[in-house]
């Protein structure tokens, strides 16, 4: 069998479907006759293989190391694939991994780094552990390890997590988690950890057997996609589904604690001329700086958001009346006082305002936005540089009474 694969297909149920004559003869048995099960193939005292595919069908692509009739293999298990993508069973491939520095042996813990995948074995009559080489790659770890604790690897922010559950997994046989780990050498890695336990005939546990897969740029990848999803490709702020996640709390705490909340509905006057002056790339830059500017001027548990060209909103947090808030979009009116200065060169720009706040000025966080909306374009029909502050609101069909203030008056 040396250096020939071992192939084979399974269904959903883990039935044969198919598999090579060297397999059969490896497993000693005849023709599939519809009922051989992937267990007739790999039974043993080692439980992983049948374990691999179990996880394969639900779609993971495993590589690891197991012992079977005397023998010492390399798997590769992946899930099997329908022509609409759907998982349709499961293939698998099988290699005695030869003597140590054999070209095979050599291949297979190269396979499990590429796959960043480790697997380990824990015999619970022995407490002998075994390990794969792409594990002892994965922790730091010498290879010929025997003792191991994957609760000492946990990274200490994430223990709580990882305790709440195991707690939840205590009478089930197996758990999934993902969690980081604090690997030798202080490298931090994201892992998905996947931990069954096997019994005998009389329903003891003799066995457990888990996999670590390194899923670090897949969270990473995950991280990227959640903060375009969330936030301005330009100026990197809150974008307007963050902004209404954020209201939506707001308002929450409000509720709770008597508080208020205010919206800015900021719009820059003039914006159209410094782009026809110097460009829309130089414009890009300015709403850049703008953005820069505003978030020095509110808290840090405020948010500036940006809602589309150059459009901004804050949400001001934690008020007690509506002049705090009417205070506060003075002050960002008077940050921009002070020319922006971008190549050197002196760039003023001016704001139109409008406020409102929650519970004074609307009901829902979608009305409190389009209040705030609206007073800002009536600052602008007035000549812009100045704020317009909703001050009530009635549920049914009154308009808010509005104060206005000029820049100067301000």
């Amino acid at each position: 069998m040396r250096n020939q694969a071992l192939i084979w297909n399974t269904d959903t149920q883990l039935r044969v479907t198919s598999l090579t004559a060297r397999l059969r003869g490896f497993a000693e048995i005849g023709e599939p006759d519809g009922s051989l099960h992937v267990s007739d193939l790999w039974d043993g005292q080692d439980p992983f293989p049948i374990l691999a595919h179990q996880w394969a069908l639900a779609g993971e692509t495993l590589a690891f190391e197991a012992h079977v009739r005397g023998k010492h293999l390399a798997f590769e298990v992946e899930p099997l694939l329908d022509v609409h993508g759907a998982v349709a069973g499961v293939t698998g491939r099988a290699l005695e991994i030869a003597a140590p520095g054999s070209s095979l042996a050599a291949a297979y813990p190269h396979a499990e780094r590429a796959a960043g995948l480790g697997t380990w074995h824990e015999d619970l009559r022995t407490g002998g552990v075994t390990i794969s080489e792409g594990l002892a790659n994965l922790l730091g770890l010498p290879y010929e390890t025997t003792q191991l604790s994957l609760r000492s690897f946990d990274h200490p922010a994430d223990r709580e997590h990882i305790a709440q559950t195991l707690a939840e997994a205590v009478n089930d046989s197996s758990y999934l988690c993902d969690h980081r780990i604090l690997c030798q050498g202080g490298r931090v890695r994201a892992v998905r950890e996947r931990v069954r336990t096997m019994f005998d005939e009389a329903g003891n546990p003799i066995a457990r057997v888990g996999s670590l897969l390194d899923i670090t740029d897949l969270k990473e990848r995950e991280a990227e996609l959640c903060e375009l999803a969330l936030h301005d490709p330009l100026t990197r702020l809150p974008n307007r589904f963050a902004l209404e996640e954020r209201l939506r709390a707001a308002f929450g705490r409000c509720e709770r604690n008597g508080r208020r909340c205010a919206i800015f509905f900021i719009d820059l006057d003039d914006f159209k001329a410094i782009n026809d002056q110097y460009g829309h790339a130089y414009g890009d830059r300015v709403l850049s700086a703008v953005a820069d500017r505003l978030v020095r001027h509110v808290r840090s548990s405020d948010t500036v958001a940006r809602m589309g060209g150059d459009e901004f909103v804050v949400l001001i947090d934690d008020l007690f009346t509506d002049e705090a808030a009417a205070d506060a979009a003075r002050k960002i009116l008077r940050s921009l006082d002070e020319p922006l200065r971008i190549d050197d060169r002196p760039i003023r720009v001016r704001a139109s305002i409008g406020v409102a706040t929650y519970p004074g000025s609307s009901a829902t966080p979608a009305a409190l936005l389009s209040a705030a909306d609206r007073e800002m374009y009536a600052v602008k029909r007035n000549g812009g540089n100045g704020i317009k502050l909703a001050t009530a609101w009635q549920a049914h069909s009154s308009p808010a009474r509005t104060r206005y203030e000029t820049r100067e008056s301000a």
